[in-house]
C-alpha cells in the first residue's frame, strides 16, 4: 500500500484554479499508484469549500482514497466546532483512525488546536485570548471553551485513541494539523521588546507541547505528521517518532522559499509518498 501526505495548500490565498487543479492532483495520484491521500489541513478559509473540494477531487480518483483534516484556516467560515466534532463525511478523518489493510498500521488523525504552551505567556491566558481577539486571524472562529481546554479535550481524544492502538498491537502514524514539538518552531533572532512580545504571542497559538509530550509516551507512534508552520524543517526526529511537515504554504513576492513554479509543482515538491 501506498501513501500520500500533504497540508497547507491554501487554495484561495494562492489563487488556484480549483477545477484545474483537481483535474491535476488525481492525475498525479492515479499515474503514481497513491493508495490513501491524507491531508492535514488548510485547504481553504471556508469549511465549504473545503468539503467540496475533497468530494470532487475523491470522484475523480478510480482507486485513490481521500482523507482530510481540518487547519484553523479551513474552519474560518462555513462550520462550528460542534459540527467539525461530528460531521458526517466519510472523507473527513479528525478523532478516527483507518487501519491500512495487509499490515499493521494505523493512522490515526485529528484536527488539533494549541493552548499556549510554547509560549512564554502561557500562564497568562486571559492576556493571550485578548491579543488573539484583536490580531489573530482565528479571532473568527467561535467555541465555547478557551483555547488550553479545548486542547484538553484533544489531547483527551489523542489519548484513547493511542490507548486503543496499543491494546491492538498496532503501529501508529499520528497526523494533526497544528505544531506537536518546540522543535518544529522557527527562531527568529528579535530585537526589540515589541517584536518580541508579537512573536510570543504568535507561538502561542501554533501548536502545543503537550501533544509532543504525549505522542513520545506511545512507542507504537513512529512518525507523525502536521501542518500549520510553513517552510518548517521536512524531517525532524525526536526519541524515535520522527515529525514531518508537509505544508504547500503560500507563495509570497520575491520568496525564497517557495521552490514550484506553479502550485501545482509546488504541491508535488512537498508530497510525502511512502509504501507501507
Amino acid at each position: 500500500m501506498k501513501i500520500a501526505v500533504s497540508s497547507d495548500l491554501h487554495l484561495d490565498l494562492n489563487h488556484a484554479d480549483v477545477a484545474e487543479i483537481i483535474t491535476q492532483q488525481a492525475h498525479y495520484l492515479t499515474s503514481h499508484g497513491i493508495d490513501h491521500y491524507f491531508f492535514v489541513g488548510d485547504a481553504f478559509n471556508n469549511f465549504e469549500q473545503t468539503s467540496a473540494y475533497f468530494a470532487e477531487l475523491q470522484s475523480q480518483l478510480p482507486t485513490t482514497k481521500v482523507h482530510y483534516l481540518a487547519g484553523n484556516h479551513d474552519m474560518l467560515k462555513g462550520v462550528t466546532y460542534e459540527q467539525l466534532e461530528n460531521l458526517d463525511d466519510d472523507l473527513y478523518f479528525h478523532n478516527q483512525f483507518i487501519d491500512i489493510p495487509q499490515t499493521n498500521w494505523r493512522i490515526i488523525g485529528n484536527n488539533g488546536w494549541y493552548d499556549y504552551s510554547f509560549s512564554t505567556y502561557k500562564s497568562n491566558v486571559k492576556e493571550v485570548a485578548q491579543w488573539k481577539r484583536a490580531y489573530w486571524v482565528d479571532r473568527s472562529i467561535m467555541q465555547s471553551m478557551n483555547d488550553p481546554e479545548r486542547m484538553a479535550i484533544v489531547l483527551h481524544q489523542v489519548e484513547e485513541a493511542l490507548e486503543q492502538a496499543h491494546n491492538q498491537q498496532k503501529q501508529v502514524i499520528f497526523m494533526t494539523h497544528f505544531a506537536p514539538i518546540r522543535e518544529a518552531l522557527p527562531h527568529p533572532l528579535i530585537e526589540s521588546v515589541r517584536r518580541q512580545r508579537m512573536w510570543e504571542m504568535t507561538t502561542a497559538m501554533l501548536g502545543s507541547r503537550h501533544l509532543g509530550a504525549l505522542l513520545a509516551k506511545f512507542p507504537e507512534v513512529k512518525a507523525v505528521f502536521y501542518g500549520h508552520l510553513h517552510y518548517a524543517q521536512p524531517l525532524i526526529t525526536v526519541g524515535n517518532i520522527e515529525y514531518r511537515n508537509q505544508a504547500v504554504g503560500v507563495r509570497r513576492k520575491n520568496s525564497e522559499d517557495w521552490k514550484g513554479e506553479s502550485l501545482l509543482d509546488q504541491w508535488i515538491s512537498r508530497l510525502y509518498t511512502k509504501k507501507i
